[in-house]
């Protein structure tokens, strides 16, 4: 049973992983090329597929704030990636990504975006075996072994 815990952990943690990857890649793709959500919005407004209310979120909010959401998106992603890669607060970076997947499937911008929710909702469920392997879980362990010796310290 321990063999196949181990197995499902690591296999996990390598979804995380690969799943961090794409965000990133996604993230610093659109910072490269600068990207700039102006020229999305109206395809949103105009496209049948887009739920109404959607639409009026891209027209009145996302089309008055361009250049926050040009900024936001792109480092959210990267971030989301960074987070997913390294195991730091992967539960808040899985989340996150599957906040903007949902986002993109709303505007109908759908790619790798269903992969990515999958595969997110997947590690969602399955949390602790996908952040066991991460840079938050060493911290917490290692935390925990301070605070024991200092117990033990103060026994003796």
């Amino acid at each position: 049973m321990k063999i196949f815990n181990r197995s499902l952990t690591i296999l996990f943690s390598l979804l995380r992983i690969g799943l961090g990857i794409s965000w990133f890649h996604e993230g610093l793709f659109k910072l490269q090329a600068q990207f700039d959500i102006s020229g999305l919005v109206p395809s949103v407004i105009n496209n049948i597929d887009s739920p109404m209310w959607y639409k009026t979120f891209m027209e009145h909010i996302v089309g008055s704030n361009v250049a926050v959401f040009n900024v936001l998106i792109p480092w959210g992603e990267l971030l989301v990636g960074l987070g997913l890669i390294t195991g730091i607060l992967t539960l808040p970076a899985l989340i996150a990504g599957i906040f903007i997947g949902i986002n993109y499937w709303l505007a109908d911008m759908i790619y790798i975006y269903p992969v990515q929710l999958a595969v997110g909702f997947v590690l969602v469920l399955m949390h602790k075996q996908a952040s066991y392997f991460g840079i938050s879980n060493g911290l917490v362990a290692l935390k925990r072994r301070r605070n024991r010796s200092k117990i033990s310290s103060v026994n003796v």
